[in-house]
């Protein structure tokens, strides 16, 4: 096996390679002065059974685009296979139709990608784990969850800590971590303005008061959901709260709002490749959980 990577996440897929021991295929991306794509990958990839890395990030499009055009090439240079490890799978958040004349993206998105020679698909951490039904190429949806039980075992007193589900929908992700880790489970009561996204919380189930708290969910965008549990974790008297998510996608100003709340710690993974050393924020390599599963 080879690795191919696409200009997501290159860190990413030099950490696949060392872990398992095999080489990056040499690929060139760049643009024409029209704006399009240039791919040229190396004819290292010829006869080889190639792993595409490539996280759905933003600019989403564009990382979709270079997709299809790499499995393309990948093709043409005769490649005995082609699977994709795409972390932050991005239109995932897209997986249904609300009102009439939307489309249903996620499955657009699967579409083109199976279209290609990609013939088996890695996901991690999806927000609806139906997602891969929308495929009809072999998936594996991976789970960074024991990155996440390693860490706070090595970091946290566990006496004294509790998990905490930041909403209805993640209680279930929240329960698997808190069994892991042996701790009890906690979980608010949220809801959000769906005209303005404010995130209001209005109820805590569980005892946090001088405990160390452990939010567990999939992803982080606009940072909203953290700070607002945060605060009421602490007006509830917890002593520490930290907040775990396998994708820091971090939208808009969500950066410099979790730099200023209550939150005191934000562990993600690499999934999406980070531009800048982030306060506050810890990054884990994924990279084992595929390497793993391979």
């Amino acid at each position: 096996m080879k690795i191919v990577s696409g200009s997501s996440n290159p860190q990413l897929a030099k950490n696949i390679a060392q872990k398992l021991d095999v080489s990056l295929v040499p690929c060139e991306i760049g643009k024409f002065a029209n704006g399009e794509n240039r791919i040229r990958v190396s004819k290292e990839a010829k006869n080889q059974k190639i792993l595409l890395v490539q996280s759905f990030s933003e600019p989403v499009d564009e990382h979709i685009i270079e997709t299809l055009l790499i499995a393309d090439a990948l093709e043409r240079l005769g490649a005995q296979s082609v699977e994709l490890f795409a972390p932050w799978f991005g239109y995932s958040f897209q997986d249904k139709v609300f009102l009439p004349g939307e489309p249903l993206s996620a499955k657009a998105i699967a579409r083109a990608v199976e279209s290609t020679c990609i013939r088996k698909i890695y996901f991690l951490d999806l927000h609806n784990a139906s997602i891969p039904g929308f495929f009809s190429i072999r998936s594996n949806h991976l789970s960074a969850i024991n990155i996440f039980i390693d860490y706070a075992k090595k970091q946290f007193d566990l006496t004294n800590t509790i998990v905490v589900s930041p909403d209805f929908g993640g209680l279930k992700r929240a329960k698997i971590f808190a069994n892991e880790l042996e701790l009890d489970l906690a979980s608010v009561e949220k809801r959000r303005n769906l005209k303005t996204g404010e995130v209001i919380t209005s109820k805590l189930e569980g005892d946090v008061e001088d405990k160390i708290t452990l939010i567990f969910d999939d992803a982080i965008l606009s940072g909203s959901t953290t700070i607002e549990v945060s605060k009421l974790l602490k007006n509830k008297g917890a002593k520490e709260v930290h907040f775990f998510a396998t994708h820091g996608v971090f939208t808009s100003t969500a950066l410099q709002d979790l730099a200023q709340s209550k939150v005191d710690s934000v562990v993600i993974t690499n999934s999406i490749s980070q531009k800048e050393n982030l306060k506050k924020i810890t990054v884990l390599d994924v990279s084992l959980s595929l390497v793993e599963n391979l």
